[in-house]
């Protein structure tokens, strides 16, 4: 023990283990975005940095240094947020902040803690809120999206062409653009009431050199 810490100052284990099931809700899903987007070793570096920085806090000794701690993580996650969106880490800032919440459950005075364990849930409901319409969105896209195959591999003219035909048509609010594949192009209807995107994949499908045409579910909206 150090010379400035008194044995109330020390962090208990029952600390640590609180803090960190705080801070594992975000956390979890942070790293379980990051595979779903990167199921690679990528995937599995920037997970590995991520739960690295947060667990640096639960090793700390006494109360200060776990507040500190958790001061510089967030503060680091935070400020370096370029770096941050680059290497897909500022997903891990929730739970950053969480373990910033959580430096106040080891207050010593009971009013603090209340006060942070309340403060901590909160936040960690306002991530898992944020988290499910993120996992919505991804998995269950709107279906605004037209995938056409077509018989040869796509021109910029059939690009044109196709495009052409849907401003004629009187559809001048959709958009044509390449897919995945090289015999396939997208029409984007966003916004296209829903009385008329019958009508749009019928005028899709008549075109010349069009085999099929059907509109995107789920995670085929996503490329």
């Amino acid at each position: 023990m150090a010379g400035g810490d008194t044995p109330s100052d020390q962090l208990s284990h029952r600390t640590r283990v609180k803090a960190g099931l705080l801070a594992l809700p975000p956390a979890a899903a942070a790293a379980a975005w990051l595979w779903v987007n990167e199921p690679d070793i990528g995937g599995a570096f920037q997970i590995g940095i991520g739960m690295m920085l947060l667990a640096v806090p639960l090793f700390a000794e006494t109360r200060r240094a776990f507040a500190i701690l958790s001061l510089v993580i967030a503060g680091l996650l935070g400020s370096l947020f370029v770096l941050a969106m680059v290497l897909g880490l500022f997903l891990f800032f929730p739970a950053a902040v969480m373990l910033l919440a959580a430096a106040g459950v080891t207050a010593q005075e009971r009013p603090a803690r209340l006060f942070a364990r309340i403060a901590a849930w909160l936040m960690a409901a306002a991530a898992a809120t944020a988290f499910g319409p993120a996992f919505r969105s991804y998995y269950f896209p709107p279906s605004d999206k037209i995938i056409v195959q077509l018989a040869a591999r796509e021109t910029v003219a059939d690009e044109l062409r196709l495009s052409n035909s849907l401003w004629k048509a009187g559809f001048t609010r959709v958009g044509v653009s390449t897919w995945t594949s090289a015999r396939q192009l997208a029409v984007e209807a966003a916004g296209l009431p829903e009385r008329q995107r019958p009508h749009l994949l019928q005028v899709v499908r008549a075109q010349p050199g069009v085999v099929t045409a059907y509109w995107c579910e789920g995670t085929q909206c996503n490329g």
